[in-house]
């Protein structure tokens, strides 16, 4: 769900945000994309409660080796920086969740500390609901919105309203075994299918031209070692409603390794996103992503919860 990703001009790769993770017994890694499934893609462990919640990530990444991904929607100037958060609000659990995704986006071609300042702004909210639908696999259905805004600038910007389907699953949840041979680890992922059921100006290609009408998306990830390190693969295609409704006009390929320590997480990732029906203009580049997650509930409340009284004298 590939999180420096976004919809290219629309990056959406590995964006969300963000946040279509492989889900292990353990924590899962969160992979890198802007439009993530909601709750990292984590299976659920079927234990969890059903009452207000709210966790997410905040993410800072660098481009590493970029020469052609674009720092704003009207593909000018080359990403360098970006900065992202994402939330999942939790009103019933996972039942009934409210993600929200930021992104920006900066340029390395402007001049002395512009570099870091933001040239680009993300953001994408919505609804989801997830459901179990046998053990090591969920189901989840959702609605999101997104914008895309150049912010240093006038220019071209990008919108949508989407409808998507997505089943999640867990290997080792499905067969412990597996879990075990991996050490405590897991090969996990997500099929996502999508309709932008409104859509101005979000386009179907790198080059922005034609109009995205489905999406098509697999994401798969290896884990091993307690979760520690973890091999991620995302694509994700879309097609242009103005020429072929459901042939692919664009894939966009994420290969990624995770690593991951308590509440942080570090992302190698190389991303490319090429037109598949012309010859146009393909964007890719090579980054890095710092993770720190969290979660309202475990973190905070339940530490509180769990403090003895003070006996009084």
């Amino acid at each position: 769900m590939p999180f420096f990703s976004r919809s290219r001009a629309r990056r959406h790769a590995l964006a969300a945000v963000i946040l279509a993770g492989g889900a292990s017994l353990s924590s899962p890694a969160l992979a890198l994309d802007k439009q993530g499934s909601a709750h990292g893609g984590e299976v659920s462990s079927g234990d969890e409660p059903e009452g207000f919640d709210v966790e997410g990530a905040a993410m800072i990444g660098v481009s590493i080796l970029n020469k052609s991904y674009a720092a704003r929607p009207d593909n000018t100037g080359l990403a360098l920086m970006r900065y992202a958060a994402h939330f999942d609000v939790d009103l019933i659990g996972r039942k009934l969740s409210i993600p929200i995704d930021l992104n920006f986006f900066t340029d390395k071609e402007r001049k002395g500390l512009l570099v870091f300042a933001p040239t680009e702004f993300d953001f994408i909210s919505g609804v989801a609901t997830s459901h179990s639908i046998a053990r090591g696999i969920d189901g989840e259905l959702g609605a999101r919105f997104e914008i895309d805004l150049p912010v240093d600038r006038g220019g071209f910007s990008q919108k949508y309203a989407d409808i998507r389907a997505r089943s999640l699953y867990s290997l080792a949840q499905i067969w412990p075994s597996l879990g075990r041979d991996l050490v405590d680890g897991d090969i996990s992922g997500a099929f996502t299918l999508g309709w932008f059921a409104i859509n101005p100006t979000y386009a179907a290609r790198p080059d922005n031209t034609g109009l995205a009408l489905f999406r098509y998306a697999a994401h798969t990830e290896l884990s091993v070692w307690h979760d520690h390190l973890s091999l991620g693969f995302d694509a994700t295609m879309f097609t242009d409603r103005q020429t072929n409704a459901f042939r692919p006009s664009e894939l966009d390929a994420t290969y990624e390794i995770i690593g991951r320590i308590g509440h942080y997480e570090l992302h190698l990732a190389y991303e490319r996103d090429m037109p598949l029906d012309t010859r146009s203009l393909v964007q890719d580049f090579v980054y890095a992503l710092l993770v720190f997650d969290f979660d309202l509930r475990h973190d905070i409340l339940r530490p509180v919860e769990q403090r003895g009284t003070i006996i009084s004298p």
